[in-house]
């Protein structure tokens, strides 16, 4: 039997608690719609622009479902771009 993951396309701001160290930036906890969501492994991070600014995003994991995560490295806004579910 195949595992089938499914992409859903979120797009919203959420609130993130993060620690800054230097240049690095590591998601902790997110919440979104009213729940709070610890992040147990950011298993992938990439950068990319967006006009002007400079998008940190970050693939994380609750233990159980992918969440997509970016930060707007000009405006420090976080949102929720995607959530992958098995």
């Amino acid at each position: 039997m195949t595992a089938f993951m499914e992409t859903v396309t979120i797009n919203e701001p959420v609130v993130v608690g993060a620690v800054f160290r230097g240049t690095l930036v590591k998601p902790r906890w997110f919440i979104w719609k009213d729940r709070r969501y610890v992040v147990k492994e950011t298993t992938f991070s990439w950068r990319s622009r967006q006009g002007e600014a400079v998008m940190a995003h970050f693939s994380v994991t609750d233990g159980s479902t992918l969440f997509e995560l970016s930060l707007n490295q000009r405006t420090l806004a976080w949102r929720l771009e995607k959530i992958c579910n098995s």
